[in-house]
């Protein structure tokens, strides 16, 4: 038997669940990481350890009732559940929402290992298997992270299979009721495990239904992601079959607006040719030039999926007295799947146009987007006026106007990007905002 150590007893025993977040912190990166991440990831470690060490003392040495104990054991659950998600918020580019979700996942997976491990060493116990180190020894420290690493290994490689879309999207009260759940019976198992386990058949038997009772919360976990990610499927096939079916009546009100048109002009021009239609030749040419700027709403860029988006994006723009151009080669972006160009192009000018719409002077009301191609990037550039301060934080912008457009979207265009290989950038000065997106065509 391996002998036992003091600074595993006073340190490593009190930090380990620590450790573990930490690791999860790192495993769940679902998100684009914020700025100075190794800094900030570095802090939220200590955080942990801190915290987890300070709470396990407490526990362990000041409280010599068992049923404190239990609370204090509880509190540390609760504890590290707190800083984990505060950690993620400040360590990726994620909603209160998407960090109190994987919040729960990260608790749920820690005790899935935690319980994995203790279920393996009470079985030993209940068999009369002498054990190969003491409680407190270096090697049992090692085998236990050892079990550790590899149960988090294993259950997040799930759930990032499993779960094509990480994001959350449900609305938060009922993210937090479900946190709250999942939350408090934790806390409640940990109390129990520590007042109720009186002999090795009962820490056995308790560590077993405790682990079962995990793996059954991380299956509800998954499937609610799942249903969740189902449910916004649905919502966005169905806002893409309403912009489908929006263009086909554009294009069906279209022909018959141009046959109207086909069939007056006719008669027009027939006007034009009599004695009286040359006294009112101009009238009738004014006429003619509004009814050809009708038809130049409709894009045409080389892209049908884009010229759909484009051309309601130009409606919009023209009925908001808003300056719309476009230097745009549709097929660079052939490669994205039609719902990732509504996405894309949708959310990147409905921004533009919640941008300028805050402009006073109407005049100044601009939105430009333009293509091009640098190197093996296909790169989207897109320029809309504004009003107000606006500051660029962790690459996305914050402005003193509450509600402003930007913000938006941005974090589902940076996606986008992101899974083509590419990423995104703003810019704001001038009273002028860019949006830069660069991705790597298959």
């Amino acid at each position: 038997m391996s002998g036992n150590a003091p600074w595993v007893a006073a340190v490593d025993h009190r930090i380990s669940s620590a450790i573990v977040f930490f690791l999860l912190l790192l495993l769940l990166n679902t998100a684009p990481k914020r700025s100075r991440f190794a800094l900030k990831a570095a802090l939220s470690l200590l955080a942990f350890c801190a915290a987890s060490w300070a709470v396990r003392y407490v526990a362990d040495v000041l409280l010599t009732v068992i049923e404190l104990r239990g609370l204090g054991h509880s509190a540390q659950i609760f504890l590290l559940f707190l800083l984990f998600w505060l950690a993620y918020l400040n360590c990726y580019r994620v909603s209160r929402v998407e960090a109190a979700y994987l919040s729960v996942l990260a608790l749920t997976v820690f005790k899935i290992a935690w319980n994995g491990f203790k279920t393996g060493s009470s079985l030993l116990a209940v068999s009369g298997v002498p054990a190969l180190w003491g409680q407190y020894s270096p090697l049992g420290s090692l085998v236990s992270y050892a079990v550790y690493f590899t149960l988090c290994l294993i259950c997040c490689a799930i759930y990032k299979n499993a779960v094509p879309e990480p994001a959350l999207h449900s609305p938060p009260p009922l993210v937090a009721t479900l946190a709250s759940i999942f939350v408090l019976f934790q806390m409640v198992l940990e109390y129990c495990g520590i007042v109720f386990t009186g002999s090795s058949q009962a820490l056995f038997l308790y560590y077993f239904c405790a682990l079962l009772y995990t793996i059954l919360n991380f299956v509800a976990l998954v499937m609610i992601a799942l249903l969740d990610s189902f449910r916004h499927e649905n919502r966005s096939m169905h806002d893409f079959i309403s912009n489908k079916m929006r263009y086909y009546e554009m294009s069906h009100d279209g022909i018959v607006n141009l046959q109207t048109k086909c069939h007056d002009l006719k008669h027009q021009i027939a006007a034009i040719r009599s004695e009286a239609g040359k006294a009112r030749f101009n009238q009738y040419l004014d006429e003619l030039e509004a009814s050809i700027d009708e038809y130049s709403t409709v894009v045409e860029c080389g892209n049908q999926t884009v010229d759909i988006v484009l051309t309601e994006k130009n409606i919009l723009c023209m009925s908001c007295g808003v300056k719309f151009s476009y230097m745009l080669d549709g097929s660079l972006f052939s490669f994205l799947s039609e719902r990732e160009i509504y996405s894309l192009f949708g959310n990147a000018l409905d921004n533009a146009l919640e941008g300028t719409s805050r402009v006073r002077d109407a005049s100044n009301r601009m939105i430009s987007l333009k293509s091009n191609v640098r190197g093996d990037l296909a790169v989207l550039q897109i320029e809309n006026t504004y009003e107000g301060e606006m500051r660029i934080v962790d690459g996305l912008p914050r402005t003193t106007k509450q509600q402003s457009g930007h913000g938006f979207g941005l974090r589902s265009i940076q996606r986008i990007a992101e899974k083509h290989g590419g990423g995104m950038s703003v810019r704001a000065e001038g009273g002028i905002f860019k949006l830069s997106v660069f991705m790597k065509p298959l």
